[in-house]
């Protein structure tokens, strides 16, 4: 479904005219939380964004879900897992390993087994990047072992959102586990893989971490960048907001706690586009004194700048034309309440998606109910 309206450029991918650069599309995989029925699978929400795919938690059937969507797998290339619990995660690793089938599918033509063995030890493989609690590293390391599952054409980067109020999961909290091992914190050198690895994100100070924060734009970063070059087919110099980047693009990933069930540590995220580049008015700018040239970017990112005989400024809101607002959506799953650190994430979101599985009118008193927010 188109949750959020594309940017339209006519022209660009058939009669519709939506770029496969700009598309913001929402498209829900499963909707059905821990009580999944026949027309509604568990929790998976997905997120295309400018030629790649973000997946917020995975459900048990997510991977045979997304062959009735128009998702490639290989077009995955983050995944958000809001917690441990298995509606929310039970389909995790077969993903995975759809993801790295089809990537290999994509190789033109079946590799030789020296051209194999060559691709395993020096070749550029994607990189797939999972975010979530404690405990996800080892979780997808368990099953990979115990499965017998080999992971060789996809690197894995696992990001451990430490440093929260839940970290240590509910294990630690229980007297009978004090002072033993902990299975979430604790490595496992015997079922760890070489392609997948594990690094930790800490919060900043007010609660959130921050996945993912571009560069301001500037008049050093715009005059010394050559983002997409080679990126894009036409071989035109691209800005680092611009929405055409494609893979190249960096968005404003960030994320904080949620209160769902005591001692399971829970996370939403939002993700926001960097503020794109507006049109500008080539025969204002030109009468205003500013031929074409780098002025124009720094003019399209909201810079003022001086005339060509630098006998006056010229400002963005005297020859932009058009501009574009930035777009942001807030993926909320199971919890009871929003904390202060995750509301403010929330605002100004043009879509948010709160999962409530529950609500009073099923009778299920506030106090006992797990899945409704309140404030």
């Amino acid at each position: 479904m188109d949750a959020i309206k594309p940017y339209m450029r006519p022209g660009l991918n058939g009669s519709h005219g939506i770029s496969s650069e700009t598309e913001f599309v929402v498209c829900f995989l499963g909707t059905g939380g821990g009580a999944p029925t026949r027309h509604r699978l568990g929790s998976c929400t997905a997120l295309r964004l400018g030629g790649q795919t973000f997946l917020f938690d995975i459900t048990e059937g997510t991977l045979r879900q997304m062959e009735y969507s128009a998702i490639l797998p290989s077009s995955v290339t983050k995944i958000f897992i809001s917690h441990l619990h298995g509606d929310h995660l039970f389909g995790l690793v077969p993903v995975i390993l759809g993801i790295m089938v089809s990537h290999k599918l994509r190789m033109s033509g079946p590799p030789s087994k020296k051209q194999r063995k060559h691709l395993l030890e020096h070749g550029e493989k994607p990189t797939l990047e999972i975010f979530g609690p404690p405990g996800l590293y080892n979780y997808i390391n368990m099953v990979l072992t115990l499965s017998m599952a080999k992971v060789n054409y996809l690197n894995i980067d696992v990001i451990e959102l430490v440093g929260g109020r839940m970290e240590r999961g509910p294990m630690s909290s229980r007297p009978t586990n004090r002072g033993a091992r902990n299975i979430f914190l604790s490595h496992y050198p015997e079922t760890e893989t070489p392609c997948i690895k594990r690094n930790y994100l800490e919060p900043n100070k007010d609660g959130v971490w921050v996945i993912d924060a571009p560069e301001p734009i500037t008049k050093e970063v715009i005059e010394t960048s050559n983002v997409g070059m080679g990126h894009v087919q036409d071989g035109f110099k691209r800005l680092p907001n611009d929405v055409n980047l494609g893979l190249g693009r960096r968005l404003h990933i960030r994320s904080a706690e949620l209160d769902h069930l005591a001692g399971v540590q829970t996370f939403g995220y939002t993700v926001e586009e960097q503020k794109p580049p507006s049109t500008i008015d080539v025969n204002k700018a030109k009468a205003m004194g500013v031929q074409p040239g780098k002025k124009y970017g720094l003019l399209k990112c909201g810079l003022t700048v001086p005339n060509d005989d630098e006998t006056g400024e010229v400002l963005p809101e005297q020859v932009c034309i058009k501009s574009f607002a930035p777009r942001k959506i807030a993926i909320l799953s199971d919890h009871r309440m929003v904390p202060k650190p995750m509301a403010q994430l929330c605002k100004n979101a043009d879509l948010l998606v709160h999962e409530a599985t529950l609500s009073k009118a099923d009778g299920v008193a506030v106090s006992e109910n797990k899945h409704i927010s309140f404030d």
